[in-house]
């Protein structure tokens, strides 16, 4: 389907080339190997907050105006993004200006501006960013159940920080991080689209020059993330968090410990991920809200981590009948397990049709294509090509998908996070049997 070209620069700078016929984009596609997870109590929502720092200003692009200005001159497209384990700059575009993107990217990276006045004005638009996922409660919610079920671990605490953490970091605090961080062999760099410009070994000059320039002492080797976050608890013992808001829809979380991402059972798990809850045709959709009304969107939810992932549902429900929609999630969960709702040679069909329809369309596109390959290298250190994957999927044997269902679906260990106007616990601890 597609192939790709990689090459470790001496600079320690791991560049991946994806070329893409019949494509007139190019995507430039940094990431970063850190994220949340890796941030002490003091520093919340420094690698986010870092996010929007580089916007700010760079040695070529000084001011904001000037670093839009310059995207927008050439129709493209740039933006950033913040996870648990791993943070992504891009800027796509025709495949034209790919000197453009490079030096914007490489500009952001490695010569950021960091000014004390840029740091505490944004601290402003991050706090009302806290407020806004604050009074949405179907964002919120998510964060709440990570806190739950990971307490204890770095992956607790929101990506976005708190309040308090965000109004005490500085301009120096921020220098830290990226020497820290932001070495060159920290990173990863993908080039995707346009197959005559990025197969070209001119784009690798390219490359070595705009990411040639001087970063400051900063180390070439990649920080062994994988390794730090196995030292973590993996889930919290907690079992349920309530948390009372008035409101005309409740929001639910509920999940089992589920795998890490380098456990060969996460294909089977995606699989049966799909087949409960991936779309509208999916048992929860059916179940929950096509048969009884209970809610407007419900899914299924499966995290994989370094050293841990979580497996379960989200649901936005009505407050009256949240009950009866938990009794209905739990029991499209057991029953796999239990033999009264196996999953069925159809069904399995149609998941792996499902996600290899959904691939391929997603593969259209150049930033897609960066991402698919750019996490794969930067999270589990292996390239895999879309084929690969498509075939992993494709041997997955029913045996296999009800055997990891066995493994994790068990009676006792879900875990129950809910906002709504609910004031006690009691009917939630019976629907999970806790006393």
């Amino acid at each position: 389907m597609l192939n790709h070209l990689y090459t470790k620069l001496s600079s320690g700078l791991q560049v991946i080339r994806v070329p893409m016929p019949e494509v007139k984009s190019v995507t430039v596609l940094a990431l970063a190997n850190t994220g949340s997870r890796y941030e002490t109590s003091k520093e919340q929502g420094i690698a986010h907050f870092f996010e929007h720092i580089v916007f700010k200003g760079t040695k070529n692009y000084p001011d904001p105006q000037i670093l839009a200005g310059t995207i927008d001159a050439i129709g493209a497209d740039f933006n950033a993004f913040t996870s648990k384990e791993y943070t992504g700059y891009y800027v796509k575009s025709a495949s034209d200006h790919l000197k453009t993107s490079l030096d914007v990217v490489s500009d952001m990276l490695l010569a950021p501006n960091i000014l004390q006045e840029d740091v505490d004005r944004e601290k402003g638009v991050i706090i009302e960013e806290i407020n806004m996922y604050e009074d949405t409660p179907m964002r919120q919610i998510g964060n709440i159940f990570e806190a739950l079920v990971f307490d204890g671990s770095g992956l607790a605490h929101d990506i976005i920080g708190t309040k308090e953490t965000v109004s005490n970091i500085t301009s120096e605090d921020f220098r830290r991080f990226l020497k820290k961080w932001y070495g060159l062999g920290n990173l990863v760099l993908v080039i995707s689209g346009d197959a005559s410009v990025v197969k070209s070994d001119k784009t690798l000059e390219l490359i070595k020059k705009y990411f040639g320039k001087d970063a400051g002492q900063r180390d070439t080797e990649r920080i062994n993330t994988q390794a730090a976050s196995q030292k973590e608890p993996k889930i919290s013992s907690k079992k349920l968090s309530v948390t009372y808001k008035k409101t005309e829809q409740a929001h639910l979380c509920m999940g089992w410990p589920g795998i890490d991402r380098e456990d060969k059972r996460r294909y089977a798990l995606s699989l049966l991920s799909t087949v409960l809850g991936a779309n509208m045709s999916s048992r929860l959709f059916t179940e929950v809200r096509e048969k009884r009304g209970l809610c407007y969107y419900v899914h299924s939810d499966t995290d994989f981590y370094h050293n841990t992932g979580i497996f379960g549902a989200s649901a936005g429900v009505d407050p009256s009948r949240i009950e009866e929609a938990i009794a209905v999630i739990l029991s499209e969960f057991y029953g796999v397990v239990d033999g009264t709702k196996p999953i069925t040679q159809e069904e399995l069909k149609k998941a792996k049709d499902y996600i290899s329809g959904s691939m391929v369309l997603d593969l259209e596109d150049s930033r897609s294509v960066a991402q698919f390959f750019g996490m794969k290298k930067l999270l589990s250190d292996e390239i895999k090509s879309p084929t690969e994957v498509l075939e992993r999927f494709e041997k997955v044997t029913l045996e296999e998908v009800q055997a990891v269902a066995k493994d994790l679906i068990k009676q006792g260990e879900c875990r129950l996070a809910v906002i709504g106007p609910y004031k006690s616990k009691a009917k939630f601890k019976k629907l999970l049997g806790l006393k």
